[in-house]
């Protein structure tokens, strides 16, 4: 009977003991998955809130960059309405005589340093030429226009007559055009040079005329002043030739080939 009970007593003991452990374990377990789920959610919370931060930056970016483009958008809308709005102003410029880029500029002094293609008029009809805007106070209406070489200026007679190729890239004003604004009253010429590497230098003559075309475009030119030399003192009094049409003085050659 004693022995029985001694067994039971240590089987209870036993159990007892294994059912401690095994709560023990449970307990742990329960403890890591408890912890475990607190770091996940810690790290989701991280993760959620660099999401958020990156798409805020995101967002921010974006936003900048539609700004950027209303405001450049704006801003050339607003030059073309007033580049508009000045060429509109045809009849009233056609009434009051104006017929170069000085004008313009002198009853329009926003336009001042935009340079651009502009309206001025001819016999009554509008013609579209560069205007300067910019250079030595602006106003200067340009009569050729070289920016990359890639319009052969190699013509006849007829072509620079009438003048060639368009006022926004490569062109010339044509020897009639030229003609007539001298014409209207006196004018400067002014001669910008740039080479490839940067360097600039420029001519200007303060007396300045072409004669008509019975005159085979007479050329007057005086009043040098500039660093780039005088280049066209040797020219003054000479007649305009072209390939086809030789009225230099030389007997033996034609300056324009």
């Amino acid at each position: 009977m004693g022995r029985l009970f001694g067994i039971l007593i240590l089987t209870s003991l036993l159990v007892s003991l294994n059912g401690q452990v095994l709560f023990d374990d449970i307990g742990d377990r329960q403890r890591s998955a408890d912890l475990a789920l607190q770091c996940m959610k810690t790290e989701l919370q991280q993760f959620s809130q660099g999401i958020e931060k990156m798409v805020t930056k995101k967002l921010e970016e974006v936003e900048n960059v539609i700004e950027t483009k209303i405001s450049n958008l704006s801003r050339k809308v607003k030059e073309n309405s007033d580049l508009n709005y000045t060429n509109s102003k045809a009849d009233i410029l056609m009434n009051k005589g104006m017929t170069i880029c000085a004008d313009i500029l002198n009853n329009y002094p926003h336009t001042r340093g935009r340079d651009g293609v502009y309206n001025i008029f001819d016999s009554n009809k509008t013609k579209a030429v560069f205007c300067d805007m910019t250079t030595d106070n602006g106003g200067w209406t340009v009569i050729q226009r070289r920016v990359n070489g890639s319009v052969d200026f190699y013509r006849n007679w007829t072509e620079y007559k009438n003048g060639f190729r368009f006022a926004d890239h490569e062109y010339w004003i044509g020897n009639d055009m030229l003609h007539r604004l001298t014409l209207l009253k006196p004018q400067e010429l002014r001669a910008d040079m740039e080479r490839f590497n940067g360097e600039k230098a420029y001519a200007v003559y303060y007396n300045f005329s072409v004669g008509d075309e019975a005159r085979k475009y007479q050329l007057q030119v005086t009043g040098y002043s500039g660093n780039a030399g005088d280049g066209l003192k040797y020219h003054n009094n000479m007649t305009f030739s072209t390939p086809d049409q030789d009225n230099d003085r030389w007997s033996s050659d034609n300056c324009a080939t």
